[in-house]
């Protein structure tokens, strides 16, 4: 005799394959969503309340501004982002998840569960933080852009009593 499954079951499986088969593409995209998260992350504070259209505009100044050194948008928000290449920035906390979940892979133990799944995420998420790093504002005054000629603001240090 045949076993029935029910109507939900099967549902649940569907779904559960569903996600399966599309791992790749949500890791890709959660890889992507931390390089930009990233990059933006403080140049974003400056348009909070306003409409989507200036949020855009200063989303634009901040991928552009930090990766290239030119902002599109002059008289927008964000408009003095500067160029910014940092090597400190590259350990970040997605960097730090996508090394444990790629730590979490390579456990030899057969009875941890999602383990390819951990290990694909991981590499996205790792190879996120470094690179969106790199371009990542940081507390280092020594920036670099590599279009205008001109330096970084020199760093002033007071004389210590010793």
């Amino acid at each position: 005799m045949r076993r029935r499954t029910s109507r939900r079951a099967y549902t649940k499986k569907r779904i559960g394959n569903r996600i399966k088969s599309q791992w790749s593409k949500i890791s890709a995209g959660a890889g992507a969503l931390a390089a930009v998260s990233n990059i933006t992350s403080q140049d974003m504070a400056a348009s909070t309340g306003q409409p989507i259209a200036a949020r855009a505009q200063n989303f634009a100044n901040s991928i552009s501004g930090r990766i290239i050194g030119f902002t599109p948008f002059k008289n927008a928000a964000g408009a003095n982002t500067p160029q910014t290449i940092s090597l400190e920035g590259m350990f970040n906390k997605y960097t730090g998840i996508g090394l444990g979940l790629l730590g979490y892979a390579m456990i030899p133990a057969r009875i941890l569960p999602h383990k390819a799944k951990a290990r694909t995420l991981g590499k996205s998420l790792f190879g996120a933080g470094l690179i969106s790093g790199i371009f990542s504002p940081s507390g280092n005054p020594h920036t670099h852009n590599l279009i205008s000629p001109s330096h970084s603001t020199p760093i002033v240090q007071s004389a210590g009593v010793t």
